[in-house]
């Protein structure tokens, strides 16, 4: 949304940002422009730790920047707003809380609804969804994984994610630019170079979101569709992975490090680089 308002000579008031919306000036020789110019929007599941908060917290920091993030329960979401009060927002900067609880997909239809009651009607589109929230199971080998931990995991990191993306699809194609969804992703769910580690049902389930992500780009010609690897990050995720691998050290990429790399690669990310591709957040793009 953008609107120009027109003040003839003279200097124009001091306009502070309002609504999510920032402000730009630029003098002419007859008038002084304004131009509001709504917030760059993007939705971040699993919001509330690890590489989700850490996004959450990366993007806060731009200037007129929204970011509505979902978190599991309502500890989750007080956990979320004390973090959020010690940051030091970009001008005209928000964010919204929904609750989520992924461990069964949720419908297109309910996401909606969560999300619009969260947001009111101060959101009416989205630029960029960063599919983050997953379930880890035991890092058991292909012969030993149950058929319960491949259907929690299929439903958290497959299912899931098709579910908010089909939610969003319609906010979506009112971005002003081309819009992006971003699914993240594992090299564990990689097949032709498949990590020598067991991975239970994780594995499996991040190789079937690469699929979908793939889809998504190949059936979609206005849409940006990644499949994105954080690497091997020091989380809970990441440290439970290392210690059912009986690890001795520790994952070798910080959050800050991984958010930073995966940030550049979201914001120059176009159909021609790295959509309907396999990419870490160092812009590598392995194979599927």
């Amino acid at each position: 949304m953008s609107l120009i308002v027109r003040f003839v000579r003279g200097l124009a008031p001091l306009i502070p940002p309002i609504f999510g919306l920032s402000l730009t000036t630029l003098n002419t020789t007859n008038y002084l422009v304004i131009i509001m110019v709504g917030n760059t929007v993007y939705v971040v599941t699993g919001g509330n730790r690890g590489l989700g908060l850490g996004l959450v917290k990366s993007l806060l920091a731009r200037p007129s920047t929204t970011v509505v993030a979902s978190i599991r329960n309502t500890d989750a979401a007080a956990s979320l707003k004390a973090d959020s009060t010690a940051l030091t927002l970009g001008a005209g900067s928000v964010l919204h809380i929904m609750q989520l609880n992924f461990n069964t997909a949720i419908q297109p239809e309910k996401v909606r609804d969560i999300f619009d009651a969260a947001v009111g009607t101060s959101v009416d589109h989205v630029d960029v969804l960063i599919n983050n929230a997953a379930w880890c199971t035991s890092m058991t080998p292909a012969a030993e994984t149950s058929a319960d931990d491949l259907r929690i995991s299929f439903e958290s990191n497959t299912i899931a994610p098709l579910m908010v993306f089909q939610a969003f699809w319609p906010l979506l194609q009112k971005a002003a630019a081309t819009p992006k969804v971003i699914m993240m992703t594992s090299s564990l769910g990689g097949i032709s170079m498949q990590e020598p580690l067991s991975s239970g049902g994780y594995g499996p389930s991040k190789a079937a979101l690469n699929w979908i992500t793939r889809a998504l780009h190949l059936q979609n010609e206005g849409l940006v569709a990644v499949a994105l690897h954080p690497g091997w990050v020091k989380t809970r995720a990441g440290e439970f992975a290392a210690k059912e691998w009986n690890y001795a050290g520790e994952p070798p990429v910080t959050v800050d490090d991984s958010v930073k790399g995966m940030l550049e690669v979201i914001d120059g990310a176009t159909r021609d680089n790295v959509s309907g591709k396999f990419v870490t957040q160092t812009g590598q793009i392995l194979s599927w």
